[in-house]
């Protein structure tokens, strides 16, 4: 971004990424049939929503009112730079390497958006945020790995035959 954002522009942007990732996982989620896999993209999904809350409470008590974060002219539009590419293969392959991508990116955010913050409760959390999102770029890299080794049992399209280990 070619200008410095306020605090309650990073929060605006980063409450629309929020938005962002929880439609982008659930998008994943609702392409694998493997229940086991798909559960992990809908607990993704899941947990954007509940930092997008934290962000907007985060807003609302740095404004002092209920009004809705404000629209960030200009790229990127979200902390993971913006929306998903028109023309990205729709192949799950792609959609994965794309998200460890997003997850890198946002984590680079909120850094930058830590280090510039000027108030100890914003600074807090979007020091969180970079944790959550390290913690979502590994767990998105062993998913695509995993996806690598097996595509059609990690999409659901084969499961394996079940073997009796016990007594």
């Amino acid at each position: 971004m070619d200008r410095k954002l306020t605090s309650l522009e990073v929060i605006g942007m980063a409450i629309r990424s929020e938005e962002d990732a929880a439609k982008f996982y659930s998008h994943i989620a609702a392409r694998i049939n493997n229940e086991l896999v798909s559960k992990k993209y809908r607990h993704l999904a899941k947990e954007e929503t509940g930092h997008r809350k934290m962000l907007v409470d985060l807003y609302k008590k740095m404004l002092g009112d209920i009004e809705n974060p404000p629209k960030i002219p200009g790229e990127p539009e979200t902390a993971e730079g913006g929306a998903i590419p028109k023309d990205i293969s729709d192949s799950l392959e792609n959609l994965l390497i794309l998200a460890v991508k997003r997850e890198q990116a946002a984590k680079e955010f909120y850094r930058q958006a830590a280090a510039a913050a000027t108030d100890l409760p914003g600074k807090k959390i979007l020091e969180y945020l970079v944790h959550v999102e390290t913690g979502h770029e590994m767990m998105l890299k062993s998913e695509l790995e995993a996806y690598r080794q097996d595509k059609d049992w990690y999409t659901g399209l084969t499961t394996p035959e079940m073997v009796h280990a016990g007594p």
